[in-house]
C-alpha cells in the first residue's frame, strides 16, 4: 500500500497526468497522444540535415502533409526577438511528410522554442525538443553552451572564448544558496560538489566528465578545478596553486593534436583532493590511465606528437647552452607530422610549463634532465640500422652518441642493448643478434618505454608534492577526465581499454541515475510504468572484464607458449560465439572481432594485442638506466628494477600484463566513484570542423544518445530524483514546522511514516499553498505528481524538494539570527572584559613610564632607564599590550599620545646607540648630526654628548691640519711646514700631544713634520755653508790671481744678456713665491677659486634646504679648512637644525606661506620637497608633512602636466622633471593610499599564519590576494577592490587559471575601473604594484598589456595622474623593458595614450553628495556618494550598507510630493544630474520635492522570502504589502480577508487595543489591512466585523511561537495568487486618433512588423493596418496599464453597472511569448501617448477576444482566424515611464 499527497502542484504549469512518453524506447518525435493535425499549428518535423525543425502545418496534398519551417535567416527583425547567430537553416523551408507518419508528430510548445535552462522543466519532452533546446541556446548571439538535465550538465564546446568565466560569475555561484537558481554553468556543478562536501553527512564528491575527443573535456576539467580550488579557499601550503599547475605539465606531456582536437588528452586522469573537516584542501593525488605511447613513434595524417616535443623545439635557442635541439624536420619521429597546432602557442605553453615545474618543486637541474630525456627520445628515432652478417649495425654513430649524451649513459652500452637481444633459459643467458627490423622495433620500444616511464615519473613527483603532509585518507573530491567512446577504421587494444572504461562509467551513470532509482521503487512498493526503463550494459562489462572475459582470455594467452594474435582470436570466437554482444564477422581471416557497445558496435583488429599486453620492460633497461648521470633516469631505472624483482618473487604465478594492471586500476577507480556522490558533465562536440557557431544536428544527436542524456531526461521527468528515508527526512526538514508541531513530533510514539504524514499536514499551506486531500476508499492509495510516501522513504520531485529546502533555509535563518545575536553578545562581553584588562595594563605601563611631562633632559626616557636596551624592553612590553588592544572593539584611550611617546622612545634609543657608535668616528658632520638629534630629543645630559662635541671640534681642526702637514711634507715646502707648525703650536698640540686623535694619527704626522723640518733646515744650513765655502774659495782664487798678475793688464769680457737673464729668473722665482704665499688661504693649500666654489655650494644648498648637498659641501669645507667663517657657520647651524622637528615644522609652514603668496614658487617647492624628505627620514612632524605633501603635489601637478604632456620621449626641462620625480616618484606619497600601518596586507598560504604586510610589500609584486584595498575606496567598494586584485593575479599568470578563465579577466578589470573613479584609482595602483619588482617577464608583459588597456579606456583621478605619469616614464629605463621589444612598445604606447587621455580630462571638482534614500518599508538611509556616480553604483553602496546579497534585484524610483507614483529610474542615470533636474522641477512647480525610493525592480510569482538576507526579505515583503494595499481593484473579498487577517495576526501586538475593543474600524486601521478599493466598496463596520470574526476563528490554530519571517512568507505566498501581483500600474485611456507629433511607432516600423509577421505566420499575406480596440463595448475606456515579467495587461477602471464590488473587471493581456495569440511586438512613447504594436486575431465585426473564445468553441473557425499586428494607443501622463518599464521587463526576460 502506498501513502501519498495529492494536489501538491504549485503552479498551473505542472505536468499533467498522462503527458508522459510512451512505454518502451524513446519515441522519435511523437506526441504522447496522437491528435489530428491542425492548420497553422506547429509540429516537430524530422529533417535530414538538422534533425528536427519546428514547422507550421499548412495543409495536406494527397497523402502528404505539407509543412513550412519557422526557423531560418530573417526570422527576427528590430526589437522583436533576440538576435541569433546566422545558421545554414533555410528560412521557410517546405517539408513534406507522409500523412500516416505526420499524425504521430509531436506538437511544439512555446517553452520548447525558448531554449530553457533545464530540459526537465519542459511539460512535454521529445528527442526533438531536447535537440532544439540545446541548439537554440548554442546558436544565440551570446552562446549559452550549458544546459541542465536536472543536476546533469550538458556542455557544448563553443570553440571560442566566452565572457562567462569571470570572477564575478564565479562569485555569484559561490554565494548562491542553490545553484539551480542561477543559469546552468560548469560552476554550478562545482558549487553542488562543494555544497556536498560541506553538508553534515560529509559525503565524498566526484565530478565525471565525459565526451568524445574535441568535446571540451580538458577545459571543463580545468574550469571545475578552478572553481573548487577557489571555493575551498584557505588551504595550506599553496596547494590550490600547485593543483592548478599540474595542468600545464600534464597537458604538455599528455596532450597532442589529433584530427578531432588540437589539444586532445591522450590519457585519462583521476584527480582526487583530500578535504579537511574545515573544507579546505589538504592534499591531492593524480592517477593516470592509458597514455597513448604509440603516438611517440608514429602519428596519423594531420596529427602531431605530444606538445612537449614542439615546445622544446620552439625554444631551442634558450636551451642551446645545455643541449642541441634541431628543427622538426631533423627528427624522423615527427618530420612527417603537423608542426603547428592551431590555437596552441608552443612558446607560451613552454613558459607555463617551466613556471608549473618550479611551483611543483622541480629544480632547474631536474627540469633540464627531463628536457634532455624528451629530446633524447626524439633523437632515438634517427638511429638507422643496416645489415651486418647475421645481425645489423648502425649506419653511423652520430645519433647514438647524441642519445647517449642526452641520456647521460655510455654510447656502447646503449648500442649493445639495441643490436643484441638477451635470451634467458633456465637461468642461462645467451645473446642473439638482432636483424635491422628487430633493432628498429627495439629502438621504438625503448622510446615508448622512456617516454611512458618519464610520464609516470612526473606523476609520482607531482603526487609527492601535492600530498606532502596530507592524511592518506579522509573526505575527498575527485574529478575524472577520460576519453570517450572511440571507434576508428582500425581499432586496437588501446580502443578496447578506453571503451571498457566508458562502459564502466556508463554503468556507474546507469546505476546512479536509473538502476538505484528503479530498485528503490520496487523495494518501496511504488508502481512505475514501462516508460521507466533503461539500457543496461552490465552484460558488456561481463563480456570484457570478468574472470571469464575477453581480456581474461588475452591475459592467459600471454603465458601460452607459441601463442599468437590469431590463436587468441580463435579462443574468443570459440568461447563467446553465443554471446549477444559479440559480433563475429561473416568473412573470417581478417583478424577482427566486434563488440556491440552501449554507444554502438566497434570492430577491433587483434594485430599486436599480445605484444602490447606484455607489461615487461627489457632486462637490460634497469642496468642501463641506473648507470645514467641524470637523476631522473636513475630513478626510473631503479623503479623498473624493483618491479622486475617483485615480479620474479616466489609465489608470483601470473604474468603481469597491461590488461590486468589497467583493470585493477579501473576497479579501484570504480570503487572510489561508488563511494562518492557523483556529478555528471556530458561534453558535446557540435561539429567536426572545430569552428564556432556551427551546429551539426546528427553529430549532436549521436553524442546525446551515447551519453545517456535522452534516457536521463525521460526517467528524470517520470521518476522521483529524491528518495529519502522517513527518519532522515524528518531530521532534515523538521525545522520547517512550527515549534509546537516539532514538540508533537518529538513526543509522538507513532511510526516514522505516520510522523511524516503529520509533518506534511502541518506544513501543507506553507510549502504547497493548498489543502491536502485523500483519494481512495481506504485513504492510503493517494496519487501525486510531486511527492509519494513509500514504505520507508519519501519520494519527491525536484520542485517539491526545492520548496522544502527554501522553507528549511528560511526556518534555519531564524535560528541563525538568534544564534548570531547570542554569540555576538557573548563576543562583545568577552571583548569588553578584555578591554578592561588590556586598558588596565596600558594604564599601568603609562604610569611606570611617565616621560616627557616637561622639557629638559631629566624628563627623557634615557634619564630614567639609563640604557637603550632598557628603553627597547619598555617599548616591546608596550607593543605586546598594543597588539592585544588593536584586536579590541574600542579605540585605545589616548592612543595618539601613546603612539607619540612610543615613537619618541624608539628615537631616543636609536639616538643613544648612534652616540655610542660615533665615539671613535672621524666624521665630524655625522657627529654633529647625532648631536643635533640628541638636542632635539632633550637627551644632552649624557656624558657621550660632551665627549662627542669636543671630538667634533677637534676633528674640524685636526683633519685639515693633518692634511696640510701631509701635503707640505709631500712637497717638501719648508714654508708650508712652518705654517703648519705654527698652527700646531697655536692649538697647543706640541705641548699636549695627547690631544691628537689617535684615529687620525696626528701625533705621528706632527713628529714627521718636525723631523722633516729639521732635516730640511739642516740641509739648508749645509747648502748655505757649501755655497759660502764656494764663494770664499772663489774670492781667494780671485785674490791670488790678482796678485800674480799685478804687472799685467788683463780684460775679462762679461756677457750682459746672460747676466740679465739670470736676474730675470731670480725675480720670477721671487714673485712666484710671493704669489703662492698670497693665494694660499687654507692650510691644505686650497686656493680662493676652489674655496669660492665650496661656499657657493653651501649657499645654494641652504637656500633650498638641500641637506645631502649641504652635507657634502660642508664636509669639503671642514676637510679643506675653509676660513670664511660666516657662511660656514650658517651652514653648520642649518645642518644641525635640520635634525630638529620644530625647525622642520616651522620651515614647512614658511614654504606654504610663500606658495600662498606666490613668492619665488620654484624655490619654495624645492625647499618644501627637501624638508619633507628630511622629516620623513627622521620620522617626525607627520601631520605637517601630510599637509605639506598635499600642497606640494597640488602645486607641482600643473607643472608636471606641462612637462609631461605630449613630450614623454623627448628632452624635458631638468628642473621640472626632477621636481616631478621627487613629488610623484614614491607612490606611498599618494594621498589616496591607505597607510601601510592600516592596510591589512596579503592573505597567507596557511591558516593561523599572518600574511605579508607593511610598507615594504604594500606596493611591490606579490602572488597572494590582498585582504583589503590599497586605496581609500570606502566600505562599499572593498569587496570589489579585492576581487579586482584577484582578477589581476589571474591575468598576470600569478594565479594559475585555465585559458578560458583568464581570457576575460582583463576586460572585467577594465570594466570595474570604468564603473567608479575610486575603483579606477585602486586598479591603477594595483597594476603598478604588480609591475614593481616583478621577477617574471611573462607576468610583467601581461601586466603592461593590462596597463595599456587601462590607459586607453579610463583615467584615474587628477591627484593620481602624475604618479602614473612618472611611473610610466621611469619604466622605460628598466632593463626587462629594454630587453623585450614588445613590452617596450607597450610601455611607450601606455605613455602616449595616457597623455592623450589626461590632456582631455578636465579637473572638475567631483564633490561628495549626502543623499537621504527612502526605503519601501518607510525607513530612510543616508548614503555618501560622488556626484558623478551613477545610480547603479549608488545601489551597490546601499546594498552593501543594508547587507543585501542580491543588489541586482533592487533599483531606484523617483517619488515626487503630490504625485502618487513611483517612477523607475535608469541605472546609468547620474546622481548630480538627477538632483539638478529635481531642483529645477521644484522651482517650476513651486515646491514639489523629489526623492529616491529604493525597492525591488519587480516581484516574481515563483520567488520566496530568503533567510540568507533578512533585509532583502523584509523589503520584499513590505513591497508586496504596499502593492496589496494599493491594489487597483477589489478582488474576491474572502481572499482579501484571508490576507488582511494574517497581517493583523502578525501585527497583533501593535493592534492589541483595536482587537480587544473591537475597534478595527478606527481610522487608519483597515487601511493597513485591506486594499483601498475594497474599503471604498464596502462599509467600514462590515469589513471590520468580518475581519475580527475571522481573526478570532484562526487565532486558535495559529502558533504564537512562529517566527515573524515565516509568517511573512505565508502572507507573501497568498499575495502571489493575486491577479496582478508584482505589476507596475498606471492609469490611462485608450485613444483612437493620435496627433502626428505624438506618434512614436512610425509607419515604417509598423509596416516592418506587419511584413515580418506575414512572412512568418500568414504565408506572406500582409494584413491591413488596424487599430486594436481593447474593449469594443467601451472603445475609449479608462484602464489600469499593468506591466510585469510576462507582458502588458489592461484592466478596466471600474466595473459594469450592477456587478458585485469584488467582481473581476474587464481584463485583457498581451504577453511577450512568441506564440501566444495576443502578443506584444513593439512599443514606444512620446509625451503623453503610449503606443503598442500587438498581435491579435483579425477583427471581423467582433472583438478579437470574443473571436478567440468563439474559436475555442468551434475549432474549425479558429483555424481560419489569422493573427495580425495591430496598434493600441493610450493617453497617460506616464507614457514614457511605461515604455521604459516594458523595455526593462523585456530585457530582464
Amino acid at each position: 500500500d502506498n501513502s501519498a499527497l495529492s494536489n501538491l502542484l504549485l503552479t498551473s504549469s505542472a505536468v499533467a497526468a498522462g503527458h508522459r512518453p510512451r512505454s518502451g524506447s524513446w519515441p522519435v518525435a511523437c506526441s504522447p497522444v496522437a491528435m489530428p493535425l491542425a492548420v497553422n499549428n506547429q509540429y516537430w518535423v524530422p529533417h535530414g540535415e538538422h534533425g528536427f525543425l519546428p514547422c507550421t502545418y499548412t495543409g495536406a496534398k494527397g497523402d502528404m502533409a505539407e509543412f513550412v519551417s519557422t526557423l531560418g535567416d530573417g526570422q527576427e527583425i528590430g526589437g522583436m526577438g533576440e538576435a541569433a547567430v546566422a545558421t545554414d537553416i533555410k528560412a521557410s523551408e517546405k517539408i513534406s511528410v507522409k500523412l500516416t507518419e505526420a499524425q504521430d508528430l509531436a506538437s511544439v510548445s512555446d517553452a520548447q522554442l525558448e531554449g530553457v535552462d533545464n530540459i526537465c522543466s519542459l511539460e512535454e519532452v521529445t528527442k526533438a525538443s531536447v535537440l532544439h533546446t540545446v541548439r537554440t541556446r548554442y546558436l544565440r548571439g551570446s552562446p549559452q553552451v550549458y544546459t541542465r538535465v536536472a543536476r546533469i550538465m550538458i556542455a557544448v564546446n563553443p570553440f571560442k572564448s566566452l565572457p562567462i568565466y569571470t570572477s564575478q560569475v564565479m562569485k555569484a555561484y559561490m554565494e548562491a544558496g542553490d545553484s539551480m537558481e542561477l543559469p546552468p554553468h560548469l560552476y554550478a556543478i562545482g558549487a553542488d560538489a562543494v555544497a556536498g562536501l560541506r553538508r553534515e553527512e560529509r559525503e565524498n564528491q566526484a565530478v565525471l566528465i565525459s565526451g568524445e575527443s574535441g568535446a571540451g573535456k580538458t577545459e571543463s576539467t580545468k574550469l571545475v578545478l578552478s572553481y573548487v580550488s577557489e571555493a575551498l579557499d584557505g588551504s595550506t601550503g599553496g596547494i590550490q596553486d600547485k593543483i592548478m599547475q599540474t595542468n600545464p605539465v600534464l597537458e604538455s606531456f599528455g596532450n597532442a593534436m589529433t584530427v578531432r582536437n588540437n589539444n586532445s588528452s591522450r590519457f585519462g586522469k583521476w584527480l582526487q583532493m583530500t578535504v579537511s573537516s574545515a573544507c579546505t584542501i589538504q592534499g591531492c593525488c593524480v592517477v593516470d590511465y592509458l597514455l597513448e605511447l604509440t603516438r611517440v613513434v608514429k602519428q596519423g595524417a594531420k596529427e602531431r606528437n605530444y606538445h612537449v616535443f614542439f615546445q622544446l623545439i620552439e625554444v631551442k635557442d634558450q636551451l642551446k647552452e645545455y643541449m642541441t635541439i634541431h628543427e622538426p624536420s631533423h627528427y624522423r619521429y615527427i618530420k612527417d607530422s603537423q608542426y603547428k597546432a592551431p590555437g596552441v602557442d608552443d612558446k607560451q605553453f613552454f613558459e607555463e610549463l617551466r613556471e608549473a615545474f618550479t611551483t611543483l618543486g622541480f629544480s632547474f637541474e631536474t627540469q633540464l634532465e627531463i628536457f634532455k630525456v624528451v629530446i633524447g627520445v626524439l633523437t632515438l628515432g634517427n638511429l638507422e640500422f643496416i645489415p651486418d652478417g647475421e645481425g645489423c649495425k648502425l649506419k653511423d654513430d652520430e645519433a647514438i652518441n647524441a642519445c647517449a649524451t642526452l641520456f647521460g649513459i655510455q654510447a656502447d652500452a646503449l648500442k649493445k642493448m639495441l643490436l643484441v637481444r638477451l635470451i634467458k633459459v633456465a637461468g642461462d643467458v645467451t645473446e642473439a643478434l638482432r636483424s635491422p627490423a628487430q633493432a628498429e622495433q627495439a629502438r621504438d620500444s625503448l622510446a615508448r618505454l622512456l617516454y611512458g616511464r618519464l610520464f609516470k615519473y612526473l606523476i609520482v613527483k607531482i603526487n609527492r608534492q601535492l600530498s606532502e603532509g596530507a592524511p592518506a585518507d579522509g573526505q575527498y573530491f575527485g574529478v575524472l577526465d577520460i576519453a570517450g567512446f572511440e571507434s576508428f577504421e582500425i581499432n586496437s587494444i588501446e580502443q578496447l581499454f578506453i571503451n571498457l572504461s566508458n562502459e564502466h562509467l556508463q554503468a556507474h551513470f546507469n546505476n546512479h541515475i536509473f538502476k538505484m532509482e528503479l530498485d528503490d521503487y520496487k523495494a518501496e512498493g511504488i508502481a512505475v510504468g514501462e516508460g521507466l526503463q533503461y539500457q543496461d550494459n552490465s552484460d558488456i562489462i561481463a563480456l570484457l572484464d570478468s574472470k571469464s572475459s575477453i581480456l581474461a582470455v588475452l591475459d592467459e594467452e600471454v603465458s601460452v607458449p607459441k601463442a599468437t594474435d590469431d590463436t587468441f582470436l580463435g579462443k574468443v570466437f570459440k568461447t563467446f560465439e553465443k554471446h549477444t554482444r559479440i559480433i563475429i564477422p561473416k568473412i573470417k581471416g581478417k583478424g577482427q572481432f566486434g563488440v556491440s557497445h552501449f554507444a554502438g558496435p566497434v570492430t577491433y583488429t587483434v594485430t599486436g594485442f599480445l605484444e602490447k599486453n606484455i607489461d615487461k620492460p627489457p632486462d637490460e633497461a634497469p642496468d642501463l638506466l641506473t648507470t645514467s648521470s641524470h637523476g631522473v633516469l636513475k630513478d626510473i631505472g631503479e623503479t623498473i628494477a624493483a618491479e622486475i624483482k617483485e615480479a620474479q618473487a616466489p609465489g608470483k604465478k601470473k604474468v603481469k600484463t597491461v590488461s590486468s594492471s589497467f583493470r585493477a586500476s579501473l576497479a579501484e577507480l570504480v570503487k572510489k566513484l561508488n563511494m562518492a556522490e557523483p556529478h555528471f558533465i556530458r561534453c558535446i562536440k557540435p561539429n567536426q570542423q572545430k569552428v564556432p557557431n556551427k551546429f551539426t544536428a546528427g553529430i549532436v544527436i549521436d553524442q546525446l544518445t551515447c551519453s545517456g542524456v535522452f534516457e536521463a531526461v525521460r526517467i528524470r521527468q517520470s521518476g522521483y530524483p529524491t528518495r529519502v528515508a522517513f527518519k532522515e527526512f524528518l531530521s532534515r526538514y523538521r525545522t520547517v514546522a512550527s515549534k509546537g508541531v516539532q514538540r508533537k513530533l518529538k513526543a509522538s510514539t507513532e511510526s516514522d511514516g505516520e510522523k511524516v504524514k503529520m509533518f506534511l499536514e502541518a506544513i501543507r499551506e506553507l510549502i504547497f499553498g493548498e489543502d491536502l486531500e485523500e483519494s481512495g476508499s481506504n485513504g492510503k492509495n493517494v496519487s501525486s505528481n510531486d511527492l509519494i510516501l513509500g514504505k520507508t522513504k519519501v519520494f519527491a520531485r525536484t520542485k517539491v524538494m526545492t520548496e522544502l529546502d527554501r522553507a528549511r533555509e528560511l526556518s534555519l535563518s531564524i535560528y541563525v539570527v538568534d544564534i548570531q545575536r547570542v554569540y555576538r553578545g557573548f563576543i562583545v562581553r568577552k571583548m569588553m572584559r578584555g578591554c578592561k584588562v588590556v586598558f588596565a595594563e596600558l594604564s599601568a605601563w603609562r604610569k611606570l613610564h611617565s616621560y616627557y611631562a616637561a622639557h629638559g633632559p631629566e624628563h627623557s626616557a634615557i634619564a630614567k632607564l639609563q640604557t637603550a636596551d632598557a628603553i627597547d624592553d619598555a617599548v616591546a612590553k608596550l607593543d605586546v599590550i598594543l597588539e592585544k588592544a588593536q584586536k579590541l572593539p574600542l579605540d585605545i584611550p589616548q592612543g595618539k599620545e601613546i603612539e607619540k611617546q612610543r615613537h619618541r622612545m624608539e628615537q631616543e634609543a636609536q639616538t643613544v646607540r648612534h652616540l655610542l657608535e660615533l665615539v671613535d668616528s672621524i666624521q665630524p658632520l655625522e657627529i654633529d648630526k647625532v648631536l643635533a638629534r640628541a638636542k632635539d630629543l632633550d637627551i644632552t645630559a649624557l656624558p657621550e654628548v660632551e665627549q662627542l662635541k669636543a671630538r667634533s671640534e677637534a676633528l674640524k681642526v685636526q683633519v685639515p691640519l693633518i692634511k696640510g702637514i701631509e701635503n707640505a711634507i709631500a712637497e717638501k715646502d719648508l714654508e708650508d711646514m712652518e705654517e703648519c707648525m705654527v698652527a700646531v703650536k697655536k692649538n697647543g698640540y706640541n705641548q699636549r700631544p695627547e690631544n691628537w686623535l689617535k684615529e687620525l694619527k696626528g701625533e705621528q704626522a706632527y713628529n714627521l713634520l718636525y723631523t722633516t723640518m729639521e732635516q730640511l733646515k739642516e740641509e739648508q744650513k749645509q747648502e748655505e755653508k757649501r755655497r759660502k765655502q764656494e764663494e770664499d774659495e772663489k774670492a781667494q782664487k780671485a785674490k791670488y790671481e790678482e796678485k800674480s798678475t799685478a804687472n799685467v793688464q788683463t780684460f775679462e769680457m762679461v756677457d750682459p744678456e746672460e747676466e740679465k737673464r739670470k736676474k730675470e729668473e731670480e725675480e720670477k722665482k721671487r714673485k712666484a713665491k710671493e704669489e703662492k704665499k698670497k693665494r694660499k688661504s687654507t692650510i691644505t693649500g686650497l686656493d680662493e677659486k676652489e674655496q669660492s666654489k665650496i661656499l657657493l655650494d653651501l649657499i645654494s644648498a641652504m637656500e633650498t634646504y638641500d641637506l645631502p648637498r649641504l652635507e657634502e659641501a660642508l664636509q669639503k669645507a671642514h676637510n679643506e679648512g675653509v676660513q670664511e667663517q660666516e657662511t660656514k657657520q650658517d651652514a653648520q647651524a642649518l645642518f644641525s637644525n635640520m635634525e630638529s622637528e620644530d625647525f622642520l615644522i616651522e620651515k614647512l609652514e614658511e614654504q606654504e606661506d610663500m606658495l600662498e603668496k606666490k613668492i619665488d614658487e620654484n624655490r619654495a617647492l624645492k625647499s618644501m620637497q627637501n624638508l619633507i624628505n628630511q622629516a620623513v627620514k627622521l620620522e617626525v612632524a607627520e601631520s605637517a608633512v601630510e599637509r605639506a605633501k598635499k600642497v606640494l603635489q597640488g602645486r607641482v601637478r600643473d607643472r608636471a602636466r606641462k612637462t609631461v604632456h605630449g613630450r614623454i620621449h623627448e628632452e624635458i626641462d631638468v628642473d621640472y622633471a626632477d621636481l616631478v620625480d621627487s613629488a610623484f616618484e614614491n607612490l606611498l606619497d599618494y594621498q589616496g593610499l591607505k597607510s601601510p600601518a592600516v592596510w591589512k596586507g596579503h592573505k597567507s598560504w596557511a591558516f593561523f599564519v599572518k600574511g605579508d604586510s607593511g610598507a615594504e610589500v604594500m606596493l611591490k609584486h606579490h602572488k597572494m590576494d590582498i585582504r583589503d584595498s590599497l586605496t581609500q575606496v570606502g566600505p562599499a567598494f572593498e569587496a570589489q577592490a579585492t576581487l579586482a586584485f584577484h582578477n589581476i593575479l589571474g591575468w598576470m599568470y600569478d594565479r594559475p587559471l585555465p585559458s578560458q578563465g583568464r581570457s576575460e579577466l582583463m576586460k572585467e578589470v577594465e570594466a570595474m575601473a570604468e564603473r567608479d573613479d575610486r575603483m579606477a584609482n585602486e586598479i591603477y595602483v594595483q597594476v603598478m604594484k604588480q609591475l614593481t619588482d616583478n621577477p617574471s617577464p611573462r607576468s610583467a608583459a601581461a601586466g603592461w598589456k593590462l596597463m595599456l588597456g587601462l590607459c586607453q579606456t579610463v583615467a584615474p583621478s587628477p591627484d593620481l595622474q602624475p604618479f602614473v605619469h612618472v611611473f610610466l616614464m621611469k619604466a622605460l629605463s628598466h632593463d626587462y623593458v629594454k630587453r623585450d621589444a614588445e613590452v617596450e612598445t607597450d610601455v611607450k604606447q601606455c605613455s602616449l595614450d595616457f597623455n592623450e587621455m589626461t590632456n582631455k580630462t578636465k579637473e572638475v571638482a567631483d564633490t561628495d553628495v549626502q543623499l537621504q534614500v527612502h526605503l519601501i518599508d518607510g525607513s530612510t538611509r543616508k548614503v555618501k556618494v560622488k556626484g558623478s556616480a551613477e545610480l547603479g553604483h549608488l545601489g551597490e553602496i546601499l546594498a552593501d550598507q543594508l547587507k543585501i546579497n542580491k543588489p541586482a534585484d533592487f533599483c531606484f524610483f523617483q517619488v515626487t510630493s503630490g504625485l502618487d507614483s513611483h517612477r523607475l529610474l535608469p541605472e546609468n542615470a547620474v546622481v548630480s544630474q538627477l538632483l539638478a533636474k529635481w531642483k529645477k522641477l521644484k522651482e517650476m512647480t513651486q515646491g514639489r520635492v523629489s526623492h529616491f525610493l529604493y525597492k525591488r525592480k519587480f516581484l516574481r510569482l515563483d520567488e520566496h522570502l530568503t533567510g540568507s538576507s533578512p533585509m532583502h526579505a523584509q523589503l520584499t515583503y513590505k513591497q508586496a504589502l504596499y502593492d496589496f494595499l494599493h491594489y487597483p481593484y477589489c478582488e474576491n473579498l474572502p481572499f482579501l480577508y484571508e490576507i488582511g487577517v494574517r497581517v493583523l495576526w502578525m501585527e497583533r501586538t501593535h493592534f492589541r487595543d483595536e482587537i480587544e475593543n473591537k475597534k478595527l474600524d478606527n481610522p487608519g486601521v483597515l487601511e493597513l489591512l485591506l486594499p483601498e478599493p475594497a474599503i471604498k466598496a464596502y462599509p467600514r463596520k462590515k469589513l471590520a466585523y468580518e475581519i475580527h470574526q475571522l481573526y478570532l476563528k484562526i487565532q486558535k490554530h495559529m502558533d504564537e511561537t512562529e517566527a515573524r519571517l515565516v509568517t511573512q512568507q505565508r502572507i507573501f505566498k497568498l499575495m502571489q495568487r493575486m491577479k496582478v501581483f508584482g505589476c507596475y500600474l498606471w492609469l490611462g485611456r485608450q485613444v483612437m486618433d493620435v496627433p502626428a507629433d505624438k506618434i512614436s511607432v512610425k509607419e515604417k516600423r509598423y509596416d516592418q512588423a506587419r511584413q515580418w509577421w506575414a512572412e512568418k505566420y500568414n504565408s506572406g499575406q500582409m494584413a491591413d493596418r488596424q487599430v486594436c480596440t481593447i474593449n469594443s463595448k467601451n472603445p475609449e475606456g479608462e484602464y489600469w496599464i499593468a506591466v510585469d515579467f510576462f507582458g502588458v495587461r489592461f484592466i478596466a477602471e471600474g466595473r459594469p453597472t450592477g456587478a458585485a464590488p469584488d467582481a473581476m473587471p474587464y481584463y485583457r493581456g498581451f504577453l511577450f511569448n512568441e506564440d501566444h495569440i495576443e502578443r506584444v511586438l513593439m512599443w514606444g512613447a512620446r509625451t503623453n501617448i503610449l503606443q503598442l504594436v500587438v498581435t491579435t486575431l483579425e477583427n471581423k465585426g467582433q472583438t478579437s477576444k470574443d473571436q478567440a473564445e468563439a474559436g475555442a468553441d468551434e475549432p474549425e473557425k479558429k483555424e481560419q482566424l489569422k493573427r495580425v499586428p495591430m496598434m493600441i494607443s493610450m493617453s497617460t501622463p506616464a507614457a514614457v515611464d511605461i515604455a521604459y518599464a516594458i523595455q526593462t521587463m523585456y530585457q530582464l526576460r
